[in-house]
């Protein structure tokens, strides 16, 4: 609707909703209800609390915690009040904060505990802008620069009494192309890049998103798991909630998602493909624990249901007493499976945030799991393409959403426009331009359309690697850094669609030979030096100093030493001395096999 923003949403519903519940949160054994009228009350105290801070219209407030409702609260208030909030994610390392805090211009920080506040603590030289933390578990400091949730909430309070219509002119006064949210995303070079989300990118994608998964308005239900940091998770659990007005529920750790999703049994779940792969591993796992005769009944089931969908697939005609064959194996084993998983009132199962394998897909749809891909990015607020529900192309991320072009360009990158889109990167005019090239987004990916319009990635032409898990990770930061070890003369990392990521590292032929003589280790040549357990001590340090820099989802968790440097002449690096990945990773493949092996 014209003129629609984050703000004008959130309170329809609030007025619409009332005492319907918005949120849900585990205390020990009880979940816990927040209604949609306390959900509006707090977020309007946190508004007023920020601008009694001092946070003027368009400031950044940055969030620094795991799920929970206060991060929902702190997120609208900061948003309805007039400010732009920034996520970080709790796994960033105290440098990676600082520079997000920094960058972003963050006048004020949401906080959960005291690690994440030991964070800030450590850079807030670096901070001259940073005016004060609010603290959800932990106390105020002496000092003032630290606050209590309550605390905030209080001072909010006070204000809307004082002035009872700051607060309705606030939200009223932003507009569908005001940024709502900078959402920093890993580069392929350098530090992250701010992406900025306007108010419009953001209900726009919503609607878009609900006409396919059509998850009716007030009646749908989430689980919240994922990092609200990262896009994904923050459309499907937050801003849906916002636009729509779900229900969410917060999972009480990533550990405890099954047992959470067994009492939720959300109408929509999204996942990366990690957890559909522990799922998919689960489920065979305990198909191998049944008694003999039970385990072949279910594995023959299984057959026979795969093949049903592999020609629901090629568009071949199903035969009725095929159908037939399966209908006690959907009441004895699959529809049992999905009752357990909490996954038998789903409309909607959704895989995102990296590729995931074809085959684990089929075997989901052969068992009534129908999981949808969908394929975007942080640029253009998540969502691109989605596999409709009833629809469902195997091995594609589906058609555009509603309202979304694609168009692949001649040297087959995709390209998206519509409102989705972001209008560019905070303090970055020079990537900004680069990215939206001719009006167009520029996805970095390369792909291809089919004659029903369905979107193919074929390959990534960017190096930007995406686990499992669904984390972006530049690849050339760890490895430069890897670099500045004097040991050290190339590194190339390795994680994309992998659970974790790995090196291959080569010596500087130099300076493992000054190492040698300074160890007494004698002159042996750098591949026998490679094996030396005094230069892989001094080799893991040097991994270990650079992991400290990083999140845990970018540190390198295993590493191989080359006994040679990697040569022009094998085609490994260019003339410009720079790796050429693919091929390094084709050729060292038994050695970066070796690395994933339990």
């Amino acid at each position: 609707m014209p003129g629609e923003t984050i703000a004008s949403r959130f309170w329809d519903n609030v007025d619409a909703l009332k005492d319907r519940t918005a949120m849900r949160s585990r205390e020990g054994d009880v979940w816990k209800d927040i209604s949609w009228r306390e959900y509006g009350d707090a977020a309007r105290e946190v508004a007023l609390g920020l601008v009694s801070l001092g946070v003027e219209p368009r400031q950044a407030v940055s969030i620094l915690s795991r799920n929970r409702p206060e991060w929902h609260i702190a997120d609208v208030g900061g948003i309805t009040g007039g400010a732009v909030t920034v996520p970080v994610y709790v796994t960033n390392s105290p440098p990676q904060v600082g520079y997000v805090l920094g960058h972003s211009g963050t006048k004020v920080a949401f906080v959960e505990d005291e690690d994440q506040l030991l964070k800030i603590e450590k850079e807030r030289d670096e901070l001259p802008g940073l005016r004060h933390v609010v603290i959800f578990d932990g106390v105020p400091s002496a000092d003032g620069f630290v606050l209590t949730l309550d605390e905030l909430r209080a001072r909010g309070r006070a204000l809307q009494h004082e002035q009872p219509s700051l607060y309705g002119s606030r939200w009223r006064a932003t507009s569908p192309e005001d940024t709502a949210s900078i959402v920093y995303t890993s580069g392929t070079t350098g530090p992250p890049k701010g992406a900025m989300l306007t108010n419009r990118n953001v209900v726009f994608t919503i609607w878009s998103l609900m006409e396919v998964v059509q998850d009716p308005p007030g009646e749908g239900s989430r689980l919240s798991f994922l990092p609200l940091s990262h896009i994904a998770e923050r459309v499907t659990s937050h801003f849906s909630q916002i636009c729509y007005g779900t229900t969410v529920w917060f999972a009480e750790s990533l550990d405890t998602v099954a047992r959470d999703l067994a009492e939720v049994h959300p109408s929509v779940f999204f996942a990366v493909p990690r957890v559909w792969e522990k799922f998919y591993a689960g489920i065979q796992a305990k198909l191998g624990q049944l008694p003999e005769e039970q385990r072949q009944m279910a594995e023959g089931a299984v057959t026979v249901s795969t093949a049903v969908v592999e020609m629901e697939q090629q568009g071949e005609e199903v035969g009725g007493e095929m159908r037939h064959g399966l209908q006690m194996a959907e009441e004895r084993l699959f529809g049992p499976l999905r009752a357990a998983l909490g996954l038998d009132r789903a409309t909607n199962l959704i895989s995102g945030a990296a590729p995931i394998n074809a085959d684990i897909l089929t075997f989901f749809h052969a068992v009534g799991l129908r999981v949808q891909e969908v394929y975007g990015q942080t640029e253009d607020t998540g969502p691109t393409s989605l596999n409709p529900p009833g629809r469902v192309k195997i091995g594609t991320v589906g058609p555009p959403l509603p309202g979304v072009e694609v168009r692949i360009a001649d040297d087959g990158e995709i390209l998206v426009r519509g409102e989705n889109v972001f209008p560019g990167y905070f303090k970055d005019e020079a990537a900004t331009a680069e990215m939206l090239e001719g009006g167009w987004m520029h996805s970095g990916d390369v792909g291809e359309l089919d004659e029903d319009g369905y979107l193919r990635i074929t390959d990534r032409k960017k190096d930007l690697i995406i686990t499992a898990a669904g984390k972006n990770v530049a690849p050339q930061e760890l490895e430069n850094r890897l670099k500045y070890h004097p040991l050290v003369s190339q590194a190339v990392v390795i994680g994309d669609r992998r659970p974790y990521l790995t090196a291959l590292i080569t010596l500087d032929a130099d300076a493992a030979a000054a190492f040698a003589a300074d160890q007494g280790l004698g002159k042996d040549d750098p591949g026998a030096l490679a094996e030396r357990p005094e230069v892989m001590d001094a080799v893991t340090a040097g991994v270990e100093s650079v992991n400290a820099q990083f999140s845990r989802a970018e540190q390198i968790k295993k590493f191989r030493v080359l006994p040679r440097d990697f040569l022009q002449e094998e085609d490994e690096i260019t003339p410009t001395l720079k790796v050429r990945r693919p091929a390094i990773i084709e050729k060292y493949g038994d050695e970066i096999e070796a690395l994933y092996r339990d």
